[in-house]
C-alpha cells in the first residue's frame, strides 16, 4: 500500500470525486449543475454521451474540486466489461500518480420503477469496485424526482435503502442516500458533504490491481462480472437448448438468442483477458515486496 502521506502530497489539497452510475442516471447533468458548465454533452436518450472518463475541475468555497465523469454501465454502445476495463485503467494510472479519491457520488434515477436483476448486478459491481472501506465516502444521489409522485419516489428510495443487496449494506457502513433536486444548490451541498474529509481513500480495485499485477479478471470486480456473465450465458444456453428440442432451430428467436450468447461470451473473454498496464515508480520504495511481484508481471512497466 502506498503511504497515505504520499497521496495527500500528490493531491495538494485538491478534492477528487468520482461520479458513477448507469447510463441515463444523470451523471453529466449533475456535474453541469455543480460546476455551472453548459458545454458538457448531456444525453437525453438511452444512449450514453460520456464515452470516456472526463475530469471536470472547478472551484467550490475556495477549494479546487475535480469531478470525474465516468461512462455509465448498462450502456447501449459498450459492454460492462469494456467500461470496467476503462475504469480500471484510469484508477490504476491515477493511483500510481498519487491521486486518490476523496469520495464517490453514485447517481441513481428514482424514476426507475422496479428493482430489476440488472440493477442488483450493477450494484454488486459498484460495491466490488469501491470496497467496504470506502462505503463511508459514498453519497447515493437519487435523481429525476420531478418525474415521479413524491410519495412513490420516497417509497422507492426507502425500499433500496433497506435492502442489503441494493444499498442497505453500504448505508450500514456509512454511505448516505440523498435526494438531488437537479439544481446547483443541491449538487454543491452533496459535494460539500464529501469535501469535508481531509484524507483520501483507496478503492478496493486500486489496491487489488497492484496485488494481481494489473489483471482485471482477478480483482473482486472482475470476478463479480465474470460470475454474473457466467449466469447469463448459462441461462441463454438453456433457452437455446429448449428451442432446439422444440424444433425451432431456424426461428428468429433462436437467431436472437445466439447473437446475445455470442455477445456475452465475447464480453466474458474481455473480462478474463484484460489487463491494466500498471506503472511502478514511487511505490517501489514504499512497498518493495509488491514492486518485486509486479516487476515479474508481463503487464507491468517500470519507468
Amino acid at each position: 500500500m502506498v503511504s497515505q502521506k504520499t497521496h495527500r502530497q500528490g493531491q495538494k489539497g485538491e478534492v477528487f470525486i468520482a461520479v458513477i452510475g448507469v447510463t441515463g442516471a444523470g451523471k453529466t447533468t449533475f456535474i453541469s449543475r455543480a460546476t455551472g458548465r453548459s458545454d458538457l454533452e448531456i444525453g437525453h436518450s438511452i444512449d450514453s454521451c460520456t464515452q470516456e472518463i472526463i475530469p471536470v475541475k472547478f472551484k467550490l468555497d475556495g477549494q479546487t474540486v475535480t469531478l470525474i465523469d465516468t461512462p455509465g454501465f448498462d450502456d447501449s454502445e459498450r459492454s460492462d466489461a469494456d467500461i470496467l476495463t476503462l475504469v480500471a485503467n484510469y484508477m490504476a494510472r491515477t493511483y500510481e500518480q498519487g491521486m486518490l479519491l476523496t469520495g464517490a457520488i453514485f447517481v441513481h434515477p428514482i424514476s426507475q420503477q422496479r428493482l430489476l436483476g440488472s440493477e442488483a448486478r450493477r450494484n454488486r459491481l459498484f460495491k466490488k469496485i469501491l470496497g467496504e472501506d470506502a462505503y463511508n465516502r459514498v453519497i447515493i444521489a437519487t435523481t429525476m424526482w420531478n418525474q415521479v409522485p413524491e410519495r412513490e419516489a420516497e417509497s422507492r428510495m426507502d425500499q433500496r435503502r433497506n435492502r442489503n443487496d441494493i444499498w442497505g449494506d453500504m448505508v450500514k457502513l456509512g454511505a448516505k442516500v440523498v435526494r438531488h433536486d437537479d439544481n446547483t444548490a443541491s449538487a454543491t451541498a452533496i459535494i460539500r458533504s464529501l469535501a469535508q474529509f481531509e484524507s483520501p481513500v483507496e478503492l478496493q480495485i486500486q489496491k487489488e490491481l497492484l496485488e494481481v499485477g494489473g489483471q482485471i479478471g482477478l480483482t473482486s470486480a472482475g470476478k463479480q462480472l465474470d460470475e454474473d456473465l457466467g449466469a447469463v450465458i448459462s441461462k441463454l444456453r438453456n433457452e437455446i437448448d429448449n428451442l432446439r428440442r422444440e424444433g425451432a432451430e431456424r426461428s428468429e428467436e433462436m437467431r436472437e438468442l445466439r447473437q446475445r450468447l455470442e455477445a456475452r461470451e465475447e464480453e466474458l473473454s474481455v473480462v478474463r483477458d484484460s489487463n491494466t498496464r500498471i506503472i511502478v515508480r514511487a511505490i517501489a520504495a514504499a512497498i518493495p515486496h509488491v514492486a518485486v511481484a509486479l516487476a515479474r508481471s508481463p503487464e507491468c512497466v517500470i519507468l
